[in-house]
């Protein structure tokens, strides 16, 4: 009986600080999820970031944070990315990676 209750809490505990982990791109993200959808599945005229690794986000929106050319949307992404802090950049791929393996 403690065992499960030792698991249940755990559980708990780990949904929690899950939930922290994410606190400070949750709010940033409602303004990508804008032009790339509440899962990041995109909209037309704005690309999915469904299908890209974690590696692939967080070159893009370091190039873009540095004020990188990488097409068309790249204006619009300058000004994005330069909300994120270097810190929060993986965390925010790791935010869209957890989107989309729901």
């Amino acid at each position: 009986m403690i065992k499960f209750i030792t698991l249940a809490a755990l559980a708990i505990l780990s949904v929690s600080v899950h939930a922290d982990e994410f606190d400070s791109v949750e709010m940033k993200w409602k303004t990508c999820a804008a032009c790339h959808g509440n899962e990041a599945r995109g909209k037309p005229g704005f690309p999915s970031l469904n299908w890209m690794e974690e590696d692939y986000i967080v070159e893009a929106l370091t190039d873009y944070k540095q004020m990188i050319n990488r097409g068309d949307m790249s204006g619009i992404m300058f000004g994005q990315a330069a909300t994120l802090s270097d810190e929060e950049i993986p965390l925010m791929a790791n935010y869209i990676k957890e989107l989309k393996d729901d």
